[in-house]
């Protein structure tokens, strides 16, 4: 009799145990400003817009750079998903959308909503499109106020469009009014199964145009299209505590809202962050060091290099102070020079002779 109460006691305590994980809420992906702020400053700077409150915009950002020009399309089991060349395209692709704005051109607004891309295609006779939707879009609701802009849409030709580097392949700007007049909207963002999908063009007519059939990948086996490598289904769908409102691809972060400078200077002292430059460009444009200053000034953080050596830096501070004060010294007039109250006088200065040595001055942002 012991056994048996002993052995229904044990099965008691497994069945709560069952009840309590089935009904445990799914881990879903920890995404925050924070989280946000921290993996994203190495890699470019974040900016106060006027119309979008806190954003960010790409070290690799040049006049006449597009956010959807450097990566390919990927027919994933959630739809059409948008794979970056970028180290921080898991991030900017799936969550928020991009924006060209009046005065910094195209930057990233913050998001909360996992999606395989947050964008609007257009379809028409030999082409296909897509432009990333509106900070104020909002799914479930018609375009509207959140529709794209012209001037924002990207074209390719169907043949063109599983190409594994669109940027080649996409039509000079100058076309794309001609293209937009014989295309139509497709919007197929919506939420399947508690996660958002976009199945966006037709697949069968995809597969006519390029001569490839499509097979749908999972999901887990998309590079860059979630947060770290390793993830649940989970903790891409929708929160439950978003449940009830309206799901929005972008909630812009007031500028009032405090950085959190701690935790960014963490992830901008770490070394080793190459994905940070142009993907085909190895060399040239800003440095990682160059992008960490930039993030520290606006972080009120000082700006020394983080991946200076201490001596180099000392170095690089004491021909700081002997270049500004020889700059001091050539601006004041030579009376004052004279007597003295800046630099050397006149009659001390060593003529530059053959015999003379000059060394260029040390330090300054290493090129890596």
């Amino acid at each position: 009799m012991r056994r048996f109460l002993g052995l229904f006691r044990v099965a008691i305590v497994l069945g709560l145990i069952a009840i309590g994980g089935a009904s445990a809420p799914p881990a879903h992906a920890a995404v925050s400003f924070d989280f946000f702020y921290s993996n994203l400053t190495p890699h470019g700077s974040w900016l106060v817009s006027g119309q979008y409150g806190r954003v960010w915009r790409p070290g690799v950002y040049a006049p006449g750079w597009n956010p959807y020009s450097d990566g390919h399309w990927v027919y994933s089991d959630l739809g059409w998903t948008w794979v970056s060349d970028y180290e921080w395209g898991a991030v900017t692709y799936h969550y928020g959308t991009w924006v060209t704005d009046p005065e910094f051109g195209w930057v990233w607004v913050p998001g909360y909503v996992w999606a395989p891309s947050w964008v609007v295609f257009r379809t028409g006779p030999g082409y296909v499109g897509w432009a990333p939707v509106s900070p104020g879009f909002s799914l479930g609701v018609s375009l509207g106020f959140g529709a794209p802009t012209v001037a924002s849409f990207t074209f390719v030709s169907c043949h063109d469009f599983l190409a594994p580097r669109i940027g080649p392949r996409i039509v000079p700007v100058s076309r794309t009014s001609v293209i937009v007049n014989n295309t139509r909207i497709v919007n197929s963002l919506t939420v399947q199964n508690n996660v958002v999908v976009n199945r966006g063009p037709d697949v069968s007519v995809i597969e006519r145009a390029s001569g490839r059939r499509i097979e749908a990948v999972p999901i887990e086996r998309v590079s860059r299209a979630t947060p770290g490598p390793r993830f649940s289904r989970d903790q891409i769908g929708v929160d439950p505590r978003r449940s009830g409102r309206a799901l929005r691809a972008a909630e812009p972060v007031s500028e009032k809202t405090p950085l959190p400078a701690a935790r960014a200077g963490a992830a901008a002292a770490r070394p080793g962050r190459a994905g940070a430059r142009h993907p085909r460009r190895a060399a040239g444009g800003s440095t990682s060091a160059s992008r960490v200053k930039r993030s520290a000034v606006e972080a009120g953080r000082p700006t020394e290099d983080p991946f200076e050596s201490r001596s180099t830096r000392s170095i690089r501070a004491a021909t700081t102070h002997r270049g500004s004060s020889t700059t001091a010294a050539r601006r004041e007039p030579a009376g004052r020079r004279a007597e003295g109250s800046v630099g050397r006088p006149s009659s001390a200065r060593r003529p530059i002779g053959r015999n003379v040595k000059h060394h260029p001055p040390t330090g300054g942002s290493r090129v890596r």
